[in-house]
């Protein structure tokens, strides 16, 4: 099985963090963990792609913020083609508020119009990954236009801010530096972001630790709660286990699995 990521367009620079793909000629299990991104999933595979091997998912969904650990499940040979856009880009884009889709997604071809039908149609016509990713591209590139999309400064500062300092900018500066209430800031958050901002400080922090468990860039666990902020190694492991299911040392002995730099894991 392969899995890689592709820079988007310049023209979607805004929009979309980065694409991915990944095929196999056997049935796989692709894991999910909260990384703060929303995205799109589109798959052909031989038989059905499920979630949690229970729900089947539609050939192409938009997803939310992911909270809690999931599992893609691939029957059979499959591609599937995703891409993760910046945190607060999602109601910008759909029209949708992100709070509705926060650790679920919705079939792209039940939106309002027929877009998301033709859409998936031209998908599963198109041979090639990158012929797909154009595709998909293309896509978000007029729906961009269409919505004619201003992006919000105040919200872009205060997701940057967060990620930069891995959750670690206290949220009562935020607010100052912005001259907006706490409950003005929690609101919009949740609408374009999903979650509200203590959970996205949160992510960001356990995303921190998990790039350092990824890289093998510690010595102890216990550089590796200093580094993010934890009050103590002890806070640390039950962050680690609430968003990933697993102890940091038990997720070590299958880090063969994950793919650096990415919430995804595979299982073949």
């Amino acid at each position: 099985m392969t899995f890689k990521q592709i820079s988007p367009p310049d023209y979607l620079k805004d929009y979309v963090e980065a694409f991915w793909i990944s095929e196999g000629t056997r049935s796989a299990t692709v894991g999910a963990i909260a990384d703060g991104r929303p995205g799109i999933v589109f798959h052909k595979t031989d038989g059905d792609l499920y979630l949690n091997h229970t729900k089947k998912l539609s050939t192409i969904f938009l997803y939310g913020q992911t909270v809690k650990p999931i599992e893609m499940n691939a029957a059979g040979r499959f591609r599937m083609i995703g891409l993760h856009f910046f945190p607060h880009v999602m109601k910008l884009l759909f029209g949708i508020s992100a709070h509705e889709l926060t650790d679920t997604c919705l079939d792209l071809n039940l939106l309002p119009d027929t877009t998301g039908k033709h859409l998936s149609n031209r998908l599963i016509d198109a041979e090639t990954a990158k012929e797909q990713i154009d595709i998909i591209s293309n896509f978000l590139f007029e729906l961009a236009n269409k919505n004619n999309i201003t992006m919000d400064a105040t919200l872009y500062f205060a997701v940057q801010q967060l990620i930069r300092s891995k959750g670690n900018v206290p949220l009562k500066e935020l607010h100052r530096q912005l001259n907006v209430t706490e409950r003005s800031f929690e609101r919009k958050f949740e609408q374009y972001v999903g979650i509200s901002p203590r959970m996205f400080s949160r992510i960001c922090r356990f995303q921190g630790s998990l790039h350092q468990i990824q890289n093998r860039e510690y010595r102890k666990l216990s550089d590796i709660a200093f580094d993010n902020g934890y009050a103590d190694q002890s806070h640390f492991i039950r962050t680690f286990k609430e968003f990933t299911g697993l102890s940091p040392i038990a997720y070590k002995k299958q880090i063969h699995k994950a793919i650096p730099d990415s919430p995804l894991t595979i299982k073949t």
